[in-house]
């Protein structure tokens, strides 16, 4: 029987991380079924979703650990089944503080459930200024009209704008 296992792991970022985490996993038997790994002011930061046989979880938990300069931890994850109706948020606009928090209080005020997001600034491409950007894969609510989804997350602030791919949608 395979077990689920979320690993994260950050470490001060340096070549070959990835390949360690993949060598270890291979040769504990496990699947490296997913992750998200970035760098970040300088630290390697990720999450992988791993199955491994039963027989295999404590060891794989083992090896993982003893891995140097890394800190990890693991949680026991559970089969999912994919939500039907998903769409990619996009949203782009001046930076300032807050904005994170104010999008999250929008999506869960409207009972979405947050499956990927990514979210970062950059300068705007005549000013300069920093841009700040999100793109959220989330899980909407049966009954949620997407222009309504648009219009709370307009109402942040003028300058953002909002884009919705429904391509994820079932």
């Amino acid at each position: 029987m395979q077990k689920q296992l979320v690993v994260t792991v950050i470490g001060t970022d340096k070549p070959g991380i990835v390949e360690s985490l993949a060598d270890v996993i291979t040769r504990q038997q496990g699947n490296w079924l997913g992750s998200a790994m970035s760098e970040l002011a300088g630290q390697f930061a990720g999450i992988l979703h791993v199955t491994v046989p039963e027989e295999h979880y404590r060891s794989l938990c083992e090896a993982l650990a003893l891995l140097p300069g890394l800190t990890i931890s693991f949680a026991e994850g559970t089969p999912t089944t994919e939500p039907s109706h998903q769409v990619m948020i996009t949203v782009t606009g001046n930076d300032r503080p807050g904005i994170v928090r104010e999008m999250a209080s929008i999506l869960r005020q409207l009972n979405i459930n947050v499956s990927d997001l990514t979210t970062g600034c950059e300068p705007a491409p005549h000013s300069g200024a920093p841009l700040f950007y999100a793109h959220a894969l989330v899980a909407l609510p049966p009954q949620l009209a997407l222009d309504d989804l648009i219009t709370a997350l307009e109402s942040l602030s003028d300058d953002l704008m909002v884009d919705i791919d429904q391509a994820f949608a079932d």
